[in-house]
């Protein structure tokens, strides 16, 4: 029967990667796609085509929606220059203004910043960036500019300069200033994930905020940031307080499971577990509460469904996904109907995407597609497929992302390049779309990481931030460590956020599918050994 299974998906998915195959986008079938990423994606094909003249290029490049730094590049090699939009209204900016930009005064010495400003200031003109960066004491100057400006500078120079002049600890009086100002939750951002800015941190320990005092331009997200800048300066007082307002400026279920599950570890107190509990969310926090309550994980739903083919749909094509997710957008209240329509094997992630959305995220679909593709790996290797494929695409073999990431892996293009020269192949970029090619891509790039990287949490910060970046978080030496709050705190403190959510979201997947491969295991083991290199990386002296 399984060979009946996979023969039969075979048929279908050679089928349609050769309709795929067979398209050919014109500049007029362009014009005819719904403005979208996957439209920009095949401009950004189309413009980079030897064939397309730089006429054609610069018409297409007019009807895109999003004008990445991939477009911008592939319209600079074709005509020569980027396209300006006229239709952007110009600022007014005050012809006074000396304009430098942070990054780039960063890298000059202060000598020649001093020569500079004295120059402009003989001109009549003024700039609050030669002005801190040209000064003997930057920091000093700093603070004395408004609190929009002062976000600007210390936000946009760079993380070596940051280090050297501005670890210096904000005075009260000026912080009641910034928690007003909402370029200052990036500023938080920098200032807590950035280890040797010990001086400034210690001056966000206890920021005078309350309930009824205005911090709504502090996010959720800051104020978390500043109860595990408290923990990790062991001020556990203070954190309290900030997880409990986080805990009240939190929207969604996420995020108050996560306040939830830190007041338990500071307060240890039961209740808060209890709270996890009620959680219809599943993820690392509720998964781990579970453990500690010896409570059975939550029920998931994993779609079993039969073949079949849908008129007038194919499933290759991100233009027809963009057109499905128009029409979720379109007709919120029939989405019970919509997913009906693609209640098909091949169709498994649209089905089930379309049905969390129409139960609210109420209900956590964990669907299993394409396993005649994933035939003799071991469970580990399915299990991490279907986690990374679920937190990527929600297996929609379709998708594209912004920056042209691609198929239901969303393997980046220089990547894909990468692994077909290793395979000694030929693949057109829009193969990517068949998931059969997407798994078994996937799985040959897994291959790689985990010569490195053996646990599910690192390999995912790998597959997402890239193995560069993940050498040197978990090298780095205030991070997954032996410690009380230890790996949570490590797990917060990570400077890309991206990364950070995305590795936990993929551990708690691979945790629900390895149990749901017959591998009954908790993610407690998996957290508890992020501190032994051992059994995690090789990265890390053992």
């Amino acid at each position: 029967m399984k060979k009946i299974v996979f023969f039969l998906s075979l048929l279908i998915s050679m089928m349609l990667l050769f309709i795929v195959v067979a398209q050919a986008h014109s500049l007029k079938k362009i014009e005819a796609m719904p403005k979208s990423i996957s439209k920009d994606y095949y401009i950004w094909r189309f413009i980079g085509d030897k064939k397309t003249s730089k006429k054609e290029a610069l018409e297409a490049y007019k009807w895109t929606q999003r004008k990445s730094a991939k477009l911008k590049k592939a319209i600079r090699k074709k005509a020569g220059y980027i396209p300006q939009n006229t239709k952007v209204k110009k600022r007014n900016i005050d012809p006074k203004n000396f304009i430098i930009y942070p990054a780039t005064a960063s890298k000059k010495s202060k000598k020649s910043l001093k020569r500079l400003y004295k120059k402009i200031k003989k001109q009549g003109k003024y700039s609050d960036v030669l002005k801190v960066m040209s000064h003997k004491e930057p920091f000093k100057v700093l603070e004395t500019l408004k609190p929009q400006t002062q976000c600007y500078i210390f936000n946009n120079c760079q993380s070596k300069y940051r280090k050297k002049y501005f670890n210096h600890p904000f005075s009260s009086k000026n912080i009641q200033k910034l928690i007003g100002e909402k370029q200052f939750n990036k500023s938080i951002y920098s200032i807590v994930t950035t280890p040797r800015l010990t001086r400034v941190k210690a001056s966000l320990v206890d920021i005078n905020i309350t309930e009824k005092s205005n911090i709504s331009a502090l996010s959720f997200s800051s104020i978390f940031l500043l109860a595990m800048n408290a923990i990790n300066l062991s001020k556990i007082k203070q954190a309290k307080k900030y997880l409990n307002l986080a805990l009240k400026k939190a929207k969604y279920s996420s995020e108050k499971d996560k306040c939830n599950f830190w007041l338990y570890l500071v307060n240890q107190n039961k209740k808060y577990l209890k709270n996890l509990l009620k959680s219809t969310s599943v993820n690392l926090y509720t998964l781990r509460a579970r453990d500690i309550l010896d409570k059975p994980y939550p029920k998931v739903i994993t779609p079993k469904l039969p073949f079949g083919f849908i008129s007038n749909f194919d499933l290759y094509n991100p233009i027809d996904w963009e057109k499905i997710k128009m029409e979720i957008k379109k007709n919120p209240k029939k989405l019970d109907k919509l997913a009906i329509k693609y209640n098909t094997y091949l169709t498994t992630g649209i089905y089930s995407f379309i049905k969390e959305k129409a139960d609210n995220y109420q209900k956590a679909y964990y669907p299993m597609p394409y396993m005649e593709a994933m035939m003799g790996l071991k469970k580990e290797r399915v299990a991490l497929l279907y986690a990374i494929g679920r937190q990527e695409s929600r297996f929609v073999p379709a998708s594209v992302s912004s920056s042209y990431a691609l198929g239901m892996m969303q393997i980046m293009p220089f990547l894909i390049k990468h692994l077909a020269k290793e395979r000694k192949e030929k693949l057109d970029l829009d193969k990517m779309f068949d998931p059969y090619v997407a798994i078994s891509y996937a799985n040959q790039h897994l291959n790689y990481l985990n010569k490195k990287l053996y646990h599910p949490l690192f390999v995912a910060y790998a597959y997402n931030g890239g193995i560069g970046f993940t050498r040197r978080t978990i090298r780095s030496k205030h991070l997954f460590k032996s410690g009380k709050f230890e790996p949570y705190l490590s797990m917060e403190l990570i400077d890309y956020e991206e990364s950070k959510k995305y590795g936990k979201k993929v551990l708690t997947n691979y945790v629900i599918y390895m149990n749901l491969l017959g591998e009954k295991i908790k993610i407690t083991p998996l957290l508890n050994i992020l501190d032994n290199p051992q059994k995690t990386d090789r990265y890390r002296k053992r």
